[in-house]
């Protein structure tokens, strides 16, 4: 299953950074979880936009992703889709809003639907002998 969005925020994070490497924890910022991040690594290295590779630091080895050519070029329209979208965003939620306040609603009482019921006498108990 594919889940765009994520792809779109991981390019766009590459983007803007201008990297040409990224690490697992910086995928993790861009999509603001861990399983989005991985979810995302794995799908854009099936599409051959960036390329697992281990790097020693320290005494043990990490993962970095390092962006291949078309992958670079395909993060920089990601990052001008997301920016048409914030941009996009900003313009309805100002469309949105209207230019002229409303005058409040005058509030109308309704009449009630209930009846009052007769009240019903009870008969007197007779005292038993």
């Amino acid at each position: 299953m594919r889940h765009p969005v994520t792809d779109i925020a991981l390019l766009a994070y590459i983007a803007r950074k201008k990297a040409d490497a990224i690490s697992y924890t910086e995928a993790t910022k861009a999509c603001r979880s861990s399983s989005s991040a991985s979810r995302a690594l794995h799908q854009l290295i099936r599409e051959g936009l960036i390329e697992p590779r281990p790097k020693l630091l320290g005494l043990r080895y990490v993962t970095q992703y390092v962006i291949t050519p078309r992958g670079k070029q395909v993060s920089s329209l990601a990052l001008q889709l997301s920016e048409l979208r914030e941009v996009a965003s900003r313009a309805s939620g100002k469309q949105a809003e209207p230019a002229v306040e409303p005058e409040p609603a005058q509030k109308v009482e309704k009449p009630s639907r209930k009846v009052p019921s007769a009240q019903k006498k009870r008969p007197e108990k007779k005292p038993q002998d």
